[in-house]
């Protein structure tokens, strides 16, 4: 009796070895994301976790916390979803695990759910009925996120805030973009430095004043001098941290003989200071 007693203990002592083992990192994570996270106002905004992509594979610690950091990866997965790598503000830091080290760079995987169509054919259907309406941030931008707090059994366990329920894009505090002037550097196909839209490159006073990681917008007047219908194919700014959102009308932007156009830029500041000119790069046919 007593030694069938000692090998209950045993046993009972071994299941509980075993507990501590294959469980800890969950329970530790548990008790991190407690202590260290919001919840407040935490909801599932149109149902996004029942448009997951194979939810099985997400171990659910926590079914909603905020966290907040810098994105420093923007990255396009086959399902359609929108991988971010988050590098976390020092509240937020014991969110990631060894696995995030490992593989992620040290960084918080945050998954912003079908924002692209799938190209694998499997994951065609998680998307239906279902249109992505979560601002989609830049790399360098400091965000604030919502949604549950996960482990991806598929992808070594690493901890993600998957799927995003909302996403805050957030100004830098402390930071003003001064803009001075604007140069438009006009590639004509030729190889010309000056054609229908005029000589390029050529520059203009332009005063704007935001703070850094705010958006502003930017008006082009342009006039072709050509008889003949010309076309600009393409936008882009060439000025290290910005970068172009949108444009109106969207290119390519088509001029009749003789027409001038308005054409409005949206364009993303860097969340650093900056003094200066700012850059355009115009392409036309």
């Amino acid at each position: 009796m007593r030694a069938a007693l000692t090998v209950a203990l045993v046993a009972i002592v071994m299941v509980a070895v075993a507990g501590l083992y294959f469980y800890g990192p969950l329970k530790i994570l548990t008790s991190i994301s407690r202590s260290n996270t919001s919840s407040q106002g935490c909801s599932d905004p149109d149902s996004i976790s029942s448009h997951i992509y194979n939810p099985y594979r997400l171990t659910i610690i926590k079914s909603c916390i905020t966290a907040s950091g810098t994105v420093d990866k923007v990255i396009q997965e086959n399902d359609g979803d929108l991988h971010l790598r988050l590098r976390l503000d020092p509240a937020y830091t014991s969110l990631t695990n060894s696995a995030n080290d490992q593989y992620q760079y040290g960084d918080l995987v945050v998954e912003i759910i079908c924002v692209n169509p799938a190209t694998q054919l499997d994951a065609e259907p998680s998307c239906q009925n279902y249109t992505n309406q979560i601002t989609i941030p830049q790399e360098a931008q400091h965000i604030t996120v919502t949604g549950p707090y996960v482990l991806d059994t598929e992808h070594n366990n690493w901890a993600e805030i998957h799927p995003v329920y909302t996403l805050k894009i957030d100004a830098s505090t402390g930071t003003t973009v001064h803009i001075t002037s604007e140069t438009l550097n006009i590639n004509y196909p030729d190889g010309s430095t000056d054609g229908w839209l005029g000589p390029s490159p050529r520059s203009h006073v332009e005063y704007v004043t935001v703070t850094g990681g705010e958006q502003f917008t930017d008006t082009l007047s342009l006039y072709s001098t050509s008889p003949n219908s010309e076309q600009i194919t393409s936008i882009t700014t060439t000025t290290p941290g910005f970068s172009i959102v949108s444009i109106s009308p969207s290119t390519p932007v088509t001029f009749g003989p003789g027409d001038s156009l308005t054409i409005t830029l949206t364009i993303q500041s860097p969340n650093s200071s900056y003094d200066g000119s700012i850059e355009l790069r115009i392409v036309t046919a």
